[in-house]
């Protein structure tokens, strides 16, 4: 049933993204949705079963053998308004003010795994957080120019550093005057909502949610 297009695997946290697409978004509109950082799929497909049927999901991973593995699950899901791409983000600066929501799970430092995965415990390092903070900076920055005004940017991270989360939606106010959303969570989700500044952001810790 899998290969069949019927279910995706994924996280209970990473399911958070439909609260804040239909808590801030008019989902019965045509809708132009990039999931820059897309591979191996889950949250894209999570969209494109939201989105209207006249919307148009642009489905994208820079890395060309995660592409690979992200086009296959696509074309397991068996939709017709999904594109998907293989790009820098900076080349979706020829597409100005073109999206009306980007979704950007941005490469990180991968503290967020070390429950499932021994080899992230062992590649973290304070130096890997700091370069994969100037790394998101770069993403963002590089791809903020494709989202009109009024649009809507919901970034995540599977790290748990203060700088590849609340410091860089403090640095993305900062930088490029966007305003932080709240969104209506349920008290027995246990989902934390934490605020630096003006930014309002979510961790979903493991040892409180529902795998």
């Amino acid at each position: 049933m899998f290969h069949a297009g019927t279910y995706y695997v994924q996280e209970a946290s990473s399911m958070l993204l439909e609260q804040a697409l239909k808590q801030h978004l008019d989902l019965n509109a045509d809708l132009r949705v990039l999931d820059l950082c897309a591979a191996p799929g889950g949250k894209s497909t999570h969209i494109q079963s939201i989105i209207s049927p006249n919307s148009l999901l642009v489905s994208n991973e820079v890395i060309r053998s995660r592409a690979t593995v992200l086009r296959d699950n696509v074309l397991k899901w068996g939709s017709s308004n999904v594109v998907v791409l293989n790009n820098d983000p900076a080349h979706f600066q020829k597409l100005p003010a073109f999206f009306d929501a980007m979704v950007v799970d941005a490469p990180c430092s991968g503290s967020g795994l070390f429950r499932r995965d021994p080899d992230a415990f062992n590649e973290w390092s304070p130096e890997q957080v700091s370069f994969c903070a100037q790394r998101q900076k770069r993403i963002l920055a590089d791809v903020l120019p494709a989202l009109r005004e009024n649009g809507l940017l919901i970034y995540s991270t599977c790290s748990y550093s203060l700088e590849e989360d609340e410091l860089l939606l403090e640095w993305l106010m900062n930088e490029y005057d966007l305003e932080s959303l709240p969104l209506q969570l349920e008290e027995n989700w246990q989902i934390v909502e934490v605020k630096s500044g003006n930014a309002y952001g979510y961790r979903c810790w493991p040892h409180l949610l529902k795998r």
